[in-house]
């Protein structure tokens, strides 16, 4: 759970203190943004995929995007969905078919059930912008094999 380290302190900076001054601590920001790349590095080289540095720069890109749009709702909602994307995209593709598509679906059923528990329980939905989108992902791989490998099996009779 790599993510971890470059989420909580982006989400450690919105965190309001005491009294009525609404403030972010952009150096918390700071430290969130320098270890984001490094995320992304990580799980494009360990996992061996060929498009590493491309999909990288994408990801960190999207982070951005997705970090700024979604993160208007929410800013730990944005750093959820922008990892999330970015574990899809960095993360080496195996020959299933529509295999993005099904990442993809699983990264917005993810921040979908994030939503709704940052509105439900705040604190459980900051730990699960953490763990989920990128976790499903792992889900949607699995998933995408087990229905090659149930088309791919003769009918039991």
């Amino acid at each position: 759970m790599l993510v971890m380290f470059s989420y909580f302190p982006y989400a450690a900076a919105f965190i309001d203190g005491e009294g009525d001054e609404v403030s972010v601590d952009a150096g918390l920001v700071g430290i969130a943004l320098v270890v984001a790349p490094f995320v992304f590095i990580v799980i494009g080289l360990v996992s061996r995929n060929t498009r590493a540095p491309r999909r990288i720069l994408i990801s960190m890109g999207l982070l951005i995007a997705l970090g700024l749009a979604i993160g208007l709702i929410s800013p730990v909602l944005g750093a959820s969905a922008g990892f999330g994307v970015g574990a899809a995209l960095c993360l080496r593709l195996p020959e299933f078919r529509d295999q993005m598509r099904r990442r993809i679906f699983a990264v917005s059923f993810g921040v979908a059930y994030t939503t709704l528990l940052l509105f439900v329980a705040t604190p459980a939905g900051v730990l699960t912008g953490a763990i989920a989108p990128t976790m499903v992902v792992g889900f949607a791989d699995e998933y995408g094999a087990w229905l090659t490998t149930r088309r791919e099996s003769p009918p039991a009779h």
